[in-house]
């Protein structure tokens, strides 16, 4: 068919319910809201080249919006600057594409603010006119008339001569304001706030109108000396310098949420500090990291930014050297670590970094001492082989798509006491599939051996070969009822399955049947992984991972690079996309090889100007080489750590060295009845905490939207069924009646 000149050509808007999603992922709470006005005000002293206050007043109120005021004395804004800046999301507008040195990006964050509730921005202009406009919490963009500046308006807006901006927040009673207190804390630990509260011409000030209290917001203080101060060049990045100093605190720094630590490496392009981290996953819970404090200084990270905006205004190909936006546009992660410059860079840091704290870790253990008696190693023996049977029981299988049903399972598992799988199945016609059902008999005493289990199918478009079953006890896991069955796909069906009951439960799992093996590649529309992230066992060694693409992207069998950014995997011969005409696809098979340690690293294909990204990690199976072991340490707020499989328990920790007693006495408190029941509780805690993090590992963002309270409902089931073992593993003794 010719093609035809379409009728009309324009820009897809977004909605306001888009908006209003984009805006809730970017500003949580009024802590992230400050961040962006007061970032703001600061790039306009910045654009201006002069010294200024800024003024953060917060009017708490109860039933009814709390008012947040964040007051700067720049040029102001006129109407039309707000109509240009304020009513379009996403405009280069900020002063970075001009080579300002400012923190903005995307012109989001005075707009994005509007998650919280209705904003009005107020200002006095260089023109002597009031200018005013509002974004309502449904993203509305309200602009009102502007007027002469007169007496009243500048005592209502508090800035008495000259220019300024006064930005209202009305923070809707859902979204919890801090007290005075917490909110200046807050705001001297925030990341993003760093540099500019150590700036000598910028002052910010927090009041509390309620009750007329004034502090000025200061930046944390910090005690240590130089480890490290280098700078270099980023490999395959011309031009591309960094600047590293890294510094050792005299007292070590707590875990702490990423947007607000105080330790960690600040992450600075010009002006801005984009995040602090210690650079790996590995080193961010290390306790011998958290000695460190410092910052990376890397300009190129600007400009980096600005050509890939550039080219995307252009409508020009995006390079291979910066092929995705290096900065998250919502500001909440900082760099993005898929982009191959903050890998390269990051590969800098960390071979100068690492031998920092590995060099703490040797000091620290050149310092230990063995404090476990025979008659506590026995006992801590036998919380090893408890454990390692618990944690077999949420261990998953070595393929990724069975080790996602089996965590989902093992998931409804916990929160139902019983689970089918898989809950959706695609298969083609003339496919046979095999079904389970599990229920505990903990959870339902009532089921049995021999209980039956109807399953009944919901259209003609399946078929199941038993509809009657019984249960069988499961091969491996104590207390558990199984019974599989297999189903069959007979005609084309969008939407079918099964509803399946035993006793009192009933459950159901979707089927769509295709017509053709190729209906299963449907979706493929571009060259790439089938999926993002890959995970193997550290024992399994090999592994096979696919490429896809749309046939007509490929004439004919075409050669594929591949490359990894770590030395853990590794891959062997020649890799071709090879057509599959009777698919409609073309594919390409990669074997991995692994050393069989556990690492994470990003592997890159590229064919024919085409390329893709993926994540693989190697792990050990739950409970593997499990080790616990009582230590001459002191952690800081932690009872325990992770190294690899070894549970260390920090012993110098008070809540730990009260009952094991003096170190001078060789801790004569470990046979009493109160540290063995502590030693119960944290081993219990640590194992199911293990467990809750490789859940998290399988499905990201699983707790993400439902929050702490179903982590935590989460957390506390595995702790009823496991923390009763390590109680009585510690205290075999019967209980009599407690005194008192």
């Amino acid at each position: 068919m010719p093609q035809e000149k379409p009728i009309k050509t324009k820009l897809v808007q977004a909605s306001s319910r888009t908006l209003i999603q984009q805006a809730s992922r970017s500003i949580r709470n009024v802590s992230d809201a400050l961040v962006e006005l007061v970032t703001n005000s600061d790039d306009r002293y910045q654009l201006l080249g002069t010294s200024g206050r800024i003024e953060i007043e917060v009017e708490r109120k109860r039933g009814e919006p709390s008012i947040i005021k964040v007051r700067d004395f720049a040029d102001g804004m006129t109407s039309d600057v707000m109509d240009s800046k304020l009513a379009i999301m996403g405009e280069r507008v900020s002063g970075m594409e001009s080579g300002y040195a400012v923190r903005g990006t995307n012109s989001r964050g005075a707009k994005d603010i509007a998650a919280l509730g209705l904003v009005r921005f107020e200002s006095i202009a260089e023109d002597a006119r009031f200018h005013c406009s509002e974004i309502t919490g449904k993203f509305n963009f309200r602009l009102f008339p502007s007027k002469k500046v007169t007496r009243s308006v500048r005592r209502i807006l508090r800035i008495p001569h000259g220019t300024g901006t006064l930005v209202s927040l009305f923070v809707e009673s859902r979204h919890r304001v801090p007290l005075h207190k917490s909110m200046l804390s807050n705001l001297s630990s925030l990341v993003a706030l760093r540099d500019i509260l150590k700036d000598p011409d910028r002052e910010i000030v927090l009041v509390d109108r309620g009750k007329n209290r004034s502090d000025s917001v200061k930046p944390p203080r910090y005690s240590g000396h130089n480890r490290l101060k280098v700078s270099f060049d980023v490999p395959g990045y011309p031009g591309a310098r960094a600047k590293l100093v890294v510094n050792r605190s005299n007292k070590r720094f707590e875990r702490e949420h990423e947007r607000c630590r105080l330790g960690g490496i600040l992450i600075k392009s010009r002006h801005a500090v984009h995040e602090a981290t210690y650079f790996d996953r590995s080193l961010e819970g290390d306790p011998h990291a958290l000695w460190f404090y410092g910052q990376l200084t890397c300009e190129y990270i600007e400009e980096l930014w600005n050509e890939y905006d550039e080219n995307f205004l252009s409508g020009r190909e995006q390079t291979e050297a910066n092929p995705i936006p290096i900065l998250d546009p919502s500001r909440r992660t900082g760099l993005d670590r898929e982009h191959p410059f903050v890998a390269a860079l990051f590969k800098q840091v960390l071979s100068r970094f690492r031998p920092l704290v590995e060099e703490e870790k040797r000091r620290e253990e050149n310092q230990r001492t063995a404090i476990e008696s025979e008659e506590t190693r026995k006992r801590l023996d036998a919380l090893e082989k408890a454990a390692i049977e618990f944690m077999k029981e949420f261990d998953d299988d070595e393929e990724p798509a069975r080790a996602l049903e089996s965590q989902k399972a093992d998931s409804r598992f916990l929160e139902k006491g019983y689970s089918l799988s898989p809950p959706f199945a695609k298969m083609v016609v003339g496919d046979k599939k095999t079904f389970s059902f599990q229920v505990s008999q903990k959870a339902f005493p009532e089921m049995s051996e021999g209980s039956k289990v109807h399953v009944d199918p919901f259209t003609d478009d399946i078929s199941i070969e038993r509809t009657k079953l019984e249960l069988v006890p499961h091969e491996r896991r104590k207390d558990i009822l199984v019974v599989r069955w297999k189903v069959g796909a007979r005609e084309v069906s969008s939407v079918t399955g099964m509803a399946v009951s035993a006793g009192t439960i009933s459950a159901e799992a979707l089927v769509e049947v295709l017509g053709s093996e190729s209906d299963r590649y449907s979706d493929i529309d571009n060259f790439g992984f089938r999926r993002k992230k890959y995970r193997m066992r550290t024992e399994a060694k090999k592994k096979r991972i696919k490429l896809f693409a749309p046939i007509e992207m490929f004439p004919e069998d075409t050669n594929v690079e591949v490359s990894i950014t770590g030395d853990t995997f590794s891959v062997r011969g020649q890799h071709f996309m090879r057509r599959k005409p009777d698919l409609e696809i073309a594919m390409c098979s990669i074997g991995l090889i692994s050393d069989g340690t556990e690492a994470k690293e990003i592997i890159t294909a590229r064919a024919s100007g085409h390329e893709d990204t993926a994540e693989i990690q190697s792990v050990k199976p739950l409970g593997a080489g499990l080790e616990i072991t009582l230590e001459d340490m002191d952690l800081g707020n932690q009872r325990y750590r992770w190294q690899q499989n070894v549970l260390e328990i920090a012993a110098r920790h008070a809540s730990v060295n009260r009952y094991l007693g003096p170190k001078s006495e060789n801790y004569p408190g470990q046979n009493s009845m109160h540290f063995r029941l502590l030693l119960a509780e944290i081993v219990a805690e640590a194992v199911c905490a293990r467990i809750m993090d490789r859940q998290e590992e399988l499905t990201p963002g699983r707790f993400g939207d439902s929050g702490w309270s179903d982590y935590y409902a989460q957390f506390c089931k595995l702790m009823t069924k496991f923390l009763p073992v390590t109680h009585k593993l510690q205290c075999p003794e019967e209980y009599g009646e407690l005194p008192g």
